[in-house]
């Protein structure tokens, strides 16, 4: 198995070498990072001087918009891309004659998503500037959340693009739904907020502005995760049968 995955590893680094878009894709925090931390304190100081709002407490919703959010979709779209690449290639007729299970190759294709998009969630907000050091640890597993989200995002591409190119439409049309309409709920009561219970997004969203506020927040982190996990092996059962 470590071989395996060893394979798998090298085989998407060279993914990423053949295709800028996909590397792109992969060096994008340092754009979003750059953004925040030297776009947010002169937005900051222009809204205080026009209107006279203080940015300050709304600084989980930025960083929700623009690095939480964000995060999972990026990778759970690139992961997609590499899994609709192999599948073009003939990969999936190749692990039939092998030992490695095609379940095994989606479990590394999964881990992986999530390893990554925990790194991206903790990275790119400790990165930013406005997040104060006591949420850094907890972050954690709202990142772990989140990559289960990113799964979701790649599962719901692949069922829905036959290849890359369709595939990048169906990233960008996830995007307004998965990274911004969990936002609305920022703004609301929470007897307002059970609608937005159905986007996988709104989970670690939700779970982070409780722990900027320091209120309870793992009853957030736990429903996440019971209603990621059902949806993703419903996603996960639809893609396998539709490559049998």
């Amino acid at each position: 198995m470590t071989t395996a995955i060893t394979s798998f590893g090298r085989n998407d680094l060279r993914g990423l070498r053949r295709e800028p878009l996909l590397a792109g894709i992969v060096f994008a925090p340092l754009v979003w990072i750059a953004m925040v931390r030297f776009g947010t304190p002169p937005a900051e100081r222009l809204v205080n001087d026009r209107y006279g709002l203080d940015l300050a407490p709304h600084y989980p919703l930025i960083l929700t918009g623009f690095l939480l959010l964000t995060s999972a979709l990026i990778v759970g779209g690139l992961a997609s891309f590499l899994v609709l690449d192999e599948r073009d290639a003939g990969t999936f007729a190749v692990l039939r004659v092998t030992p490695i299970s095609l379940g095994s190759y989606l479990g590394y294709r999964a881990a992986t998503v999530v390893v990554v998009t925990t790194g991206y969630v903790v990275g790119t907000m400790s990165a930013s500037g406005l997040l104060p050091a006591d949420q850094v640890l907890p972050l954690v597993p709202v990142g772990m959340l989140c990559g289960l989200s990113g799964i979701i995002t790649g599962l719901l591409i692949l069922a829905l693009a036959r290849n890359k190119v369709q595939g990048i439409a169906v990233l960008r049309g996830l995007g307004i739904l998965f990274a911004g309409l969990p936002l609305i709920p920022y703004f609301l009561g929470p007897e307002w907020q059970y609608p937005f219970w159905l986007l996988p997004q709104f989970w670690p969203s939700k779970t982070y502005w409780l722990i900027a506020e320091h209120a309870t927040w793992w009853p957030y982190l736990l429903g996440g995760m019971l209603y990621h996990l059902p949806l993703i092996w419903l996603l996960y059962r639809r893609f396998t049968r539709s490559i049998d």
